[in-house]
């Protein structure tokens, strides 16, 4: 597969495109060219609100579609899109990816942003006290800090990026879809269905050893014995 990328001040050599950290790495290393650009509400460093943090790349690519062969005079072509993942040094930074993984369609040729949300820390807030000023609604205000230390800096590896093959699909619409065990069973429901089975198993293992209380030939057995026994069956 071919990544062509846009030739400017930052990618001038073939030593400076993005890389792989090692040969069996799937992922392309991308750099910030800029500093953390914050937008929200702040003023002397401190933000009541922080929406996002920025970093430019001066990343402009073109992944172009592949042709294979598949058979005597034939050959199917495939399209690639491009994630954008967090790298696992995000681990020792307040950030997170704004939109988890980032995706690149095949027919986007602006600039790669990366928006990092910024997780803020108990040391980050400062309360000040609003009594003198009357114009605010409560008697105190929260803001915080952006700790510097913890988010990404220009020149540091933010993400990378992985080429995957685009699958067309058709939407087709219909009037009833095939039945399925789960059926509109939504989140938890497969938890829930192995509970209520469980307990319908203990329950039938009690009964079975209640009916048989009343049978003079019966020799009495442990409740984990009848467990035992019908898991075996």
């Amino acid at each position: 597969m071919i990544v062509h990328v846009l030739k400017n001040e930052t990618f001038g050599e073939s030593e400076t495109l993005p890389s792989k950290g090692t040969e069996r790495s799937t992922g392309y290393d991308i750099i910030a060219t800029s500093d953390p650009i914050i937008t929200g509400d702040g003023v002397g460093g401190y933000y009541g609100n922080n929406s996002y943090i920025e970093y430019k790349t001066n990343l402009r690519i073109a992944v172009q579609s592949e042709s294979v062969v598949t058979g005597i005079n034939s050959r199917v072509n495939f399209d690639y899109d491009v994630l954008a993942f967090p790298r696992s040094s995000i681990r020792k930074y307040n950030l997170l990816l704004a939109n988890s993984i980032g995706l690149i369609d095949q027919d986007y040729r602006g600039e790669i942003v990366l928006c990092f949300k910024y997780i803020w820390q108990p040391e980050d807030y400062v309360i000040y006290d609003n009594v003198e000023n009357k114009s605010l609604d409560k008697s105190f205000s929260v803001k915080g800090k952006i700790n510097l230390d913890k988010i990404y800096k220009k020149g540091d590896k933010i993400c990378q990026l992985k080429m995957t093959k685009v699958e067309n699909v058709e939407f087709k619409l219909v009037n009833t879809l095939e039945d399925t065990n789960r059926g509109e069973g939504g989140f938890g429901s497969t938890d829930e269905t192995s509970k209520i089975e469980e307990a319908k198993n203990h329950m039938s293992t009690i009964e079975s050893l209640y009916n048989n209380v009343s049978d003079p030939t019966y020799v009495p057995k442990k409740y984990s014995e009848l467990v035992r026994e019908r898991e075996l069956q």
